[in-house]
């Protein structure tokens, strides 16, 4: 990313990686390359928001009180809203209007959408081998493959619309619970639909190693490997360096 954009820089800290932009000339090339490509969620809001902060900053109305005052109000709306101590210190603030978002309506038709799929799952999905006691199979263990998304429920429209853009899947949210999932299973589900979008437009980063597992363990399932012992382990053993665990 900071290749691509030719700006900002990447920190590590502990397990994760931040990559930041905070010079105006390179949030304003950003910008301009988000309204050339803009955001499917409804993170859209935010980028709006945010739009009106960088003008705001540009011309430099953040060095007067109502300015500052503008300023503070779109950060009470942005993502999760005022941290504890711009609240105690900005009491009487009132939040901008959130920005009104259509619904989301994607298919298989949406110009760019498997490519923009790609990277959204490279950002936000996972592929899971899930192993399970069975009793009604030899070994007493069954295998299946899964692709996860999850949301907030905010962008449930957009997960729904997976379904379309795939012809498989199902949408539910957890009770009690501010997520929705998107989920596939079905190993025909993984294998006619799943893989060959993503081997004909890439998972990008580390998840790419994942779904080259998660492919090599497809065939061996295709294979029937699974049913015997020796594949079974091998199953299990790229289980144990997916995901979290790599």
């Amino acid at each position: 990313m900071q290749r691509f954009f030719g700006a900002g820089h990447v920190t590590l800290h502990g397990n994760a990686a931040m990559y930041q932009v905070v010079k105006l000339s390179d949030l304003a090339f950003i910008i301009e390359h988000f309204d050339n490509y803009p955001l499917k969620t409804k993170k859209y809001g935010d980028f709006l928001l945010f739009k009106q902060a960088f003008y705001i900053v540009k011309i430099k109305e953040h060095l007067t009180k109502e300015g500052l005052t503008k300023l503070v109000a779109i950060r009470a709306t942005l993502n999760k809203g005022l941290p504890e101590r711009l609240s105690v210190a900005f009491t009487n603030v009132t939040p901008v209007p959130r920005p009104q978002m259509n619904k989301t309506n994607l298919d298989s038709n949406t110009l760019g959408i498997k490519p923009w799929l790609a990277g959204f799952v490279t950002g936000e999905g996972c592929f899971f081998i899930k192993v399970s006691k069975s009793s009604t199979h030899k070994l007493g263990k069954s295998v299946s493959l899964y692709l996860l998304i999850s949301q907030h429920k905010i962008d449930s429209d957009l997960l729904k619309s997976f379904t379309q853009i795939l012809g498989c899947g199902t949408y539910s949210i957890k009770k009690d619970s501010d997520i929705g999932t998107f989920l596939v299973t079905g190993f025909n589900n993984i294998l006619d639909k799943v893989i060959p979008i993503f081997d004909e437009n890439p998972i990008l980063g580390i998840k790419a190693k994942d779904f080259e597992d998660f492919k090599e363990a497809s065939v061996l399932i295709k294979n029937k490997a699974h049913l015997t012992p020796e594949g079974l382990d091998k199953i299990l053993l790229i289980k144990s360096r997916m995901n979290t665990k790599r």
